[in-house]
């Protein structure tokens, strides 16, 4: 049983002109103890939506989300079950996800008080703090007092508070600069390790994914168009956009070589191409691509993809 199980997720929104946008479109991931998976895609893929609905920020409009074997339930007036406050997140923007009228301690200290069960010890904010690297009489000050990477770390240390089995980390790094993207990333991968907890971890920086994460699940406008082990996708990607995807990443080998440019932009979610969604970008797509959606099935041993192209050519190979 996987510690978080998202099965055929939908997500909408109302558009304009009472159009509906399907920004997550029938999706299945999950995580296990002790495992860091990532999502990566271009931004407009849904990425964040999915990560929302997994923890129960928003209600999906189809399929289900299960944490630790039950459903999960999504946010609302009542307070969430206990063992579902197991399920924390870090956000994006770590100065806006923190009250700027409360001192660090207080803060960290509410997610010990909302969070833990009868009997269940509690960390001290001061240990949170020591915990991602920060010194304990941080307790006493507040948000605009740190830089953007300590207070991701104090994020952090507040979800930390609440003794998780699961983080859903939504782009934790994209706004913070590159020593403290690295720094952030490592002390996510070194929590996941010592606590064996698990770390959806959305993201569209894949040089950093392909350091920290055990499986990669990469998303092209609200579907999953490949999953698989981190190392074999980047070694062999299947899926032509993650092809691209990982060939626009810039090199610094010396050799002066751009990164290779993806064409055109992610379509518009309210209304999708026909066929393969990714068919008009597609150097590889054939006739089938515009017409038929194909489905992701396994080509690999624990490797999928969702692409025509890739799974003729398996096909095709296994023939011979």
């Amino acid at each position: 049983m996987s510690l978080l199980d998202i099965r055929d997720l939908e997500v909408s929104y109302a558009g304009h002109a009472g159009k509906s946008v399907r920004a997550v479109a029938g999706v299945d991931l999950s995580v296990e103890r002790g495992q860091v998976v990532a999502l990566v895609g271009e931004s407009g893929c849904g990425k964040s939506s999915l990560g929302k609905a997994a923890v129960g920020l928003i209600a999906p409009s189809g399929g289900s989300v299960t944490f630790q074997g039950e459903p999960l339930v999504p946010l609302g007036r009542a307070a969430r079950p206990v063992k579902q406050r197991k399920l924390q997140m870090v956000f994006q923007d770590p100065y806006s996800s923190l009250n700027p009228r409360r001192t660090i301690g207080d803060q960290i200290a509410e997610g010990t008080r909302v969070a833990l069960a009868a009997g269940e010890a509690a960390m001290s904010p001061g240990e949170c703090l020591e915990r991602v690297g920060l010194p304990t009489d941080a307790v006493s000050r507040f948000p605009h007092q740190f830089s953007g990477g300590q207070r991701q770390r104090i994020a952090i240390a507040r979800a930390l508070a609440a003794r998780p089995e699961c983080i859903v980390a939504d782009e934790p790094i994209s706004a913070l600069d590159a020593s403290a993207q690295a720094a952030i990333a490592n002390l996510l991968l070194e929590i996941v390790r010592e606590l064996d907890m698990g770390l959806l971890f959305i993201s569209h920086d894949l040089a950093i994914v392909r350091k920290i994460a055990d499986v990669t699940a990469v998303m092209y406008l609200g579907k999953i168009a490949e999953t698989g082990p981190s190392r074999d996708l980047w070694a062999e990607p299947l899926h032509p956009y993650s092809k691209a995807l990982i060939g626009a990443i810039p090199r610094p080998d010396g050799r002066g070589r751009l990164p290779a440019d993806l064409p055109g932009d992610v379509p518009d979610p309210s209304a999708p191409p026909s066929g393969c969604r990714f068919h008009p970008r597609c150097p590889a797509a054939i006739p089938i691509c515009r017409t038929d959606e194909p489905r992701r099935q396994e080509l690999l041993p624990g490797r999928s993809a969702a692409c025509h192209v890739a799974a003729a050519q398996f096909a095709g190979a296994s023939t011979n």
